[in-house]
Order: structure tokens, then sequence, then C-alpha cells
């Protein structure tokens, strides 16, 4: 999955890294339904390193850079 460096994404990625310091983000949930049955779902994991790197990556990103200061153009004809 390709995530794009925008302004929004970024905000994204910064949420996730508050939520998972603050022990927000939960990666595994088991329930039991009335029937008895027993359910578990696994979330995609994350490591704050991997949140910090795409963090950095997306910063870097969308602060432009010049390619070029200015360019001087000699006319001979």
């Amino acid at each position: 999955m390709t995530i794009y460096s925008t302004d929004d994404n970024l905000k994204i990625v910064q949420q996730a890294i508050t939520d998972l310091v603050q022990g927000k983000r939960k990666v595994r949930v088991e329930y039991t339904t009335p029937q008895g049955g027993r359910t578990s779902m696994q979330y995609t994991e994350v490591s704050l390193s991997e949140l910090r790197s795409l963090e950095r990556q997306m910063i870097s990103d969308l602060q432009s850079v010049p390619l070029m200061e200015s360019v001087d153009v000699e006319v001979i004809f």
C-alpha cells in the first residue's frame, strides 16, 4: 500500500504516534459471542520506530527544495 506524503497523511501518522505512545493502539482483540463462539481479530502491528521513520520521510517530502536558485542565460546572435 502506498502512503502519499500529504499534510493530511502526516497528521494521521503523527496522531498514530501519539496514540501508540499513550497506549491507545490495540493490536489484538478477542471476544466471545453470546452463542459461545470465540472471535479474535489481529490488526497490523507497527512500531514507534517505523512510524517515526515514516514521519521523517513525509516531512522531508513535503519540504520543497528548489531545483535551481537562479539561471543565467546568455543569448548570442
